[in-house]
């Protein structure tokens, strides 16, 4: 698999050639810097060169897109393998403000390598934690700024999969009920007006009260969740369902006028996926086992008619990006 810079893309095995397993540590890499700021994605072969020109020190905090938290350039393996510097006693500091490139073709050439995107044909520059897929500059979130775990597929895939669920339940809970009490109520035993609105008020007020819960009550996934392959975490664990006072006070902020709104889009744009309510709560909204070995199935096919081929483990889990605060 080699990369052709006049074909603007990468080649990829043909005919009976075994495909190459995938380095996911190959790209992906951020640089948080002296100056505070944090500069990338790089690729690994950049940031061995900035080691060697003193660009950066073995004491700078980096992070591939796949680990939680930056630790110093010489705790990475990965990194340090092929170079012979010295941790020991190298000096503070950097000079990656004067070095970084202002342009964003230069700066995506400090991103890219040999690593093909999964949806196009031009070098990736980022690993999904998701699903597991390399990609370019052309499929990541945004805005740029936040440093997101998932690529816009995967981080646009699961919000719409939210809001479809919500929308089902609330179908589910407070519509529907009241549709077939009234039907109940009118036509059935015949009752007047005011004994079918108390009817209805009540099957309403039971309906609210099943919509705050509904996801405690049937161990992590309500109706709408489950079909949608989405369950409800513990961000303390990453794996135990949410106890039932975390349903009520993560529900609460979509009964405030407007901020709802603001609320139910919140973790469209948030690396960690998460609601206003989901932070008050301490809860995170992660895919069922059966759904993400079913996207990532999916990814590792498509990868090998690109003659790569991803290696059995690496990086986070989801039950470990829950975790994150």
């Amino acid at each position: 698999m080699t990369y052709d810079p006049d074909f603007d893309g990468v080649q990829v095995a043909k005919g009976g050639v075994e495909p190459t397993t995938m380095d996911p540590y190959e790209i992906g890499w951020y640089i948080e810097s002296a100056d505070e700021e944090i500069y990338g994605p790089v690729s690994r072969r950049t940031l061995r060169q900035f080691l060697e020109d003193r660009t950066i020190t073995p004491n700078t905090l980096v992070r591939h897109c796949t680990q939680p938290e930056a630790r110093p350039a010489a705790d990475q393996p990965t990194i340090m393998e092929q170079l012979s510097l010295d941790a020991k006693g190298s000096a503070l500091g950097d000079r990656l403000a004067e070095a970084w490139p202002r342009r964003k073709r230069d700066q995506l050439a400090l991103a890219e390598d040999s690593l093909p995107c999964a949806w196009h044909n031009r070098p990736a520059v980022l690993v999904c934690v998701r699903c597991h897929a390399p990609y370019c500059n052309r499929c990541r979130a945004k805005p740029f700024r936040k440093q997101f775990f998932l690529c816009r597929r995967c981080q646009v895939g699961m919000w719409n999969r939210r809001v479809v669920a919500m929308i089902f339940d609330i179908c589910m809970f407070l519509y529907f009920p009241i549709i077939v009490a009234g039907i109940i109520a009118g036509a059935v035993f015949g009752a007047g007006e005011t004994v079918a609105s108390l009817l209805i008020f009540i099957i309403d007020l039971i309906g609210v009260g099943l919509l705050f819960v509904r996801d405690s009550l049937l161990r992590g996934a309500g109706l709408g969740k489950r079909s949608a392959g989405l369950r409800v975490v513990q961000s303390r664990d990453g794996k135990t369902p949410l106890t039932i006072g975390q349903g009520v006070l993560r529900w609460l902020s979509q009964f405030v006028p407007i901020f709802n709104l603001v609320d139910a889009a919140a973790a469209y744009s948030d690396p960690l996926l998460r609601r206003y309510g989901d932070r008050w709560a301490g809860t995170r909204v992660i895919d069922t086992e059966k759904k993400l070995a079913k996207d990532r199935d999916k990814i590792a096919r498509r990868l090998i008619k690109r003659g790569v081929q991803l290696p059995p483990k690496f990086g986070l889990t989801m039950e470990g990006l829950a975790r994150l605060v």
